[in-house]
């Protein structure tokens, strides 16, 4: 009974965090010009992408542990629980696309 309402907070958490990083991405491709040929921004869109991504996996993460909360349930919670190992997968790969795309090249 305690698994649920860590994954929904956790998840919130890991999605506040993609965020930050998806702040990153954006800010980073804006400070190049508009004459700037598309592939020297590719990578940034790439990583925001990605971002993205894994931010919307959190927020259905959240919905699902949000519904276990209204109405318990063995099949919900596997489900928060697998979308929530994924979504951390996701989120140490976000990571990695945007350090990656920022600092390596």
């Amino acid at each position: 009974m305690e698994v649920v309402p860590a994954i929904f907070g956790a998840a919130a958490g890991l999605a506040g965090l993609l965020l930050v990083f998806l702040g990153v991405a954006i800010s980073v491709f804006q400070s190049f010009g508009g004459d700037v040929p598309a592939a020297a921004t590719s990578r940034f869109r790439r990583a925001g992408d990605w971002i993205l991504a894994a931010f919307l996996l959190g927020l259905a993460d959240v919905a699902v542990s949000f519904c276990w909360l209204l109405s318990p349930g063995r099949p919900l919670r596997d489900v928060a629980a697998v979308l929530f190992a994924v979504e951390l997968a996701a989120t140490a790969f976000a990571a990695v696309v945007t350090a990656r795309a920022v600092l390596w090249r």
